[in-house]
């Protein structure tokens, strides 16, 4: 296996990886949000981007309502970007397999570079690639979300243009 074929394999397997967070739960469906206990903590983030967090208190087909800092917000479903659980964190996780994962590539990276080397630099390589790999892979780990998602809004296709074809 050359170098070029390794890094594009290892690329691929970063970008293709499925989000095993979501699980099999359709993030879309309005109706994930009847898991919530009245109580449970929430971060809501709106169409604007703006966040809030609290306590969800309730939801109907129309809208949800949360007890943030600033009293009872009751949010139109059009307005509802996303909403995730603040509870159990799994960002230390996300970001030690992250860390596993890049050392892996690192190590595979190195050893590739490291064949061409002579046996006096047979290990130069790897010694270069692996704080690389975890470096990055720590990184990735990190930039994942940290906390569960229950839902997001779907993807909204703009209508076609009256005027063309």
């Amino acid at each position: 296996m050359t170098l070029h074929s390794f890094l594009t394999a290892a690329l691929a397997t970063i970008l293709l990886v499925p989000d095993l967070r979501a699980g099999t739960r359709d993030l879309g469906e309005w109706g994930n949000l009847t898991q919530v206990a009245s109580g449970q903590r929430i971060e809501v983030i709106d169409m604007s981007l703006k966040r809030i967090r609290g306590e969800f208190l309730v939801s109907s087909p129309e809208e949800l309502q949360v007890r943030g800092s600033s009293g009872v917000v009751a949010m139109p479903r059009a307005q509802v970007f996303r909403v995730s659980l603040l509870e159990k964190s799994k960002r230390l996780r996300n970001v030690l397999i992250g860390v596993a994962a890049g050392a892996a590539t690192g190590l595979a990276t190195g050893a590739a570079v490291d064949s061409s080397f002579s046996e006096d630099d047979e290990h130069v390589a790897k010694m270069l690639f692996v704080p690389i790999g975890i470096g990055v892979g720590a990184g990735l780990g990190a930039a994942l979300p940290g906390f569960e998602t229950i839902y997001r809004a779907p993807k909204r296709v703009p209508p076609a243009s009256a005027g063309k074809p």
